[in-house]
């Protein structure tokens, strides 16, 4: 069995750190629900007599946050395992959360929405490179074709 890589170990720990900002997130997002609607409805006033009830992004962000969450997690041990396919799903779901975070910058969110946009593209960038990183791809080319003698 080949030991894991440094390039592995340090992925594992920018998924848990991935976790840890979208656990901080989910909490903003739950205790700052009005702010972000109103920066999603565009400042735009009510008038006295609307009676449309406004969205809620609550309900949203923990059901995003538990299924993402969980999915890194359960692929971050199969990735440990030396699965490549896991490296690949991660790779994924890193880039479709930088570019979820992104799209949601354009809706002008309060600062503090912004500052961890920045740093989940930040550390999901740095995902991506260590995944593909000549070490990482040894490992789980080693893993997924043993060798005859094995």
């Amino acid at each position: 069995m080949m030991a894991r890589p440094a390039s592995v170990a340090r992925a594992s720990w920018v998924i848990w750190t991935l976790v840890v900002v979208a656990t901080a997130v989910t909490v903003l997002a739950v205790v700052r629900d009005d702010d972000l609607v109103a920066a999603w409805a565009g400042g735009q006033g009510r008038s006295v007599d609307d009676t449309r009830v406004p969205p809620s992004f609550t309900p949203v962000v923990v059901v995003l946050y538990v299924v993402i969450s969980v999915l890194l997690l359960v692929l971050l041990a199969f990735l440990r395992g030396g699965h490549n396919w896991a490296r690949h799903c991660i790779a994924a779901g890193a880039a479709l959360a930088a570019f979820s975070v992104l799209s949601g910058l354009r809706t002008d969110p309060p600062v503090e929405f912004a500052v961890a946009a920045i740093v989940i593209v930040v550390l999901a960038a740095i995902l991506l490179v260590l995944l593909y990183l000549p070490t990482t791809n040894a490992y789980v080319g080693k893993i997924a074709r043993p060798s005859r003698a094995s």
